[in-house]
């Protein structure tokens, strides 16, 4: 029994072995930007630094590279010292449009020319300042918006966001670890080694956990392995209920976040939109119907960016697995906002 317990043991490591070779020349699981099981996401590391008021914020200087783990795109990214992504400035030096959100207004995955802040300003012919910062919720755009309308003066704000998205940050916000954003749930089976951050696989046994941890920086298997076993045996053990339709209430956070940032806006002598990013399903359109009504009882002005580009067309504008704006996107998007924002600027 022994001699057979040995063979079987020599076998399963020889085979490890072998399979932690082939991997390694084929180069599957090779440690760089972009990987899945990088959990910094495509946001390279000190993008981002603490913030009082929303938690966390650009850096101010920063350069860098955004790198999709979808590898569908790989653009540079720099942000200037106030703390706003660089971005050409064909307009006067004069106050114009402040742009508030998260990714979509920053930009993810698109040159810096080529975001609709950027295109606003050349259809518009005045400045267009890019406050984006990805995965913010609208409660921590309020912090970014106290922040540049003293500093800025606007004569517009345009806050982008999507109901669905933001009706989840406001629950479960996104928080700063170590120079990267991740979510709040993972944040304590985080480590990170040789600048990459990895998630522990097991939060019960924490000395196990680091084992996991370890075991996917040093090995191309472990980083393939370990998380589809985990995953596998989440859905054995866990049995989540059934989404319920989203109520009424569940976006009224998300309301109350864009009166006040209408408010904000006002007292600083700005007119206010917000825009709802297209939809990507049937509960983005429950959700979006859902907070138009509301934001409509509460007099904030609003626009769909389903209204302004047709439905059908937004598939071929969004990159297919990252799902963020392609340029072609960002380039629609701020040519259709233009006539709406336009009006905004000579009140």
């Amino acid at each position: 029994m022994r001699k057979k317990l040995a063979l079987s043991a020599a076998s399963i490591l020889i085979s490890l072995l072998v399979a932690e070779i082939v991997l390694r020349i084929l180069g599957i699981g090779a440690i760089g930007r972009g990987s899945p099981w990088f959990a910094g996401g495509s946001h390279p590391r000190f993008l981002f630094q603490p913030d009082a008021a929303s938690g966390y914020a650009l850096r101010p200087g920063f350069r860098g590279e955004e790198i999709a783990l979808s590898k569908e795109f790989k653009v540079p990214v720099a942000v200037d010292g106030q703390g706003l992504r660089v971005q050409p400035y064909p307009a006067p030096l004069h106050p114009g449009v402040l742009a508030i959100g998260d990714s979509i207004t920053f930009g993810e995955g698109v040159p810096a020319d080529s975001i609709f802040s950027a295109v606003l300003e050349k259809a518009l012919g005045v400045r267009v300042d890019n406050a984006g910062v990805p995965g913010y919720s609208s409660a921590q755009m309020l912090g970014r918006l106290r922040r540049y309308l003293p500093v800025l003066h606007p004569r517009a704000v345009v806050v982008t966001l999507s109901p669905t998205w933001d009706r989840e940050r406001c629950v479960a916000p996104f928080v700063y670890k170590d120079g990267y954003i991740v979510a709040r749930e993972f944040v304590d089976r985080l480590v990170v080694l040789d600048g990459s951050l990895y998630l522990y696989e097991t939060r019960r046994l924490p000395p196990l956990g680091i084992v996991t941890a370890y075991a996917k920086r040093y090995s191309y298997l472990a980083r393939l392995a370990l998380p589809a076993l985990s995953d596998a045996a989440r859905k054995v053990i866990l049995h989540r209920p059934e989404d319920r339709p989203t109520e009424a209430a569940d976006v009224e956070t998300t309301a109350r976040n864009l009166q006040q940032a209408r408010q904000l806006a006002s007292q600083s002598g700005a007119a206010f939109l917000a825009v709802m990013v297209d939809d990507r399903g049937e509960g983005f359109r429950r959700d979006r119907q859902l907070l138009q009504q509301r934001l409509g009882e509460l007099g904030v002005p609003w626009v769909a960016a389903d209204d302004l580009v047709s439905g059908d067309r937004w598939s071929q504008l969004r990159y297919p697995l990252d799902t963020h704006w392609n340029a072609a996107g960002h380039r629609a998007a701020g040519e259709a906002l233009a006539p709406r924002i336009r009006p905004l600027l000579s009140r």
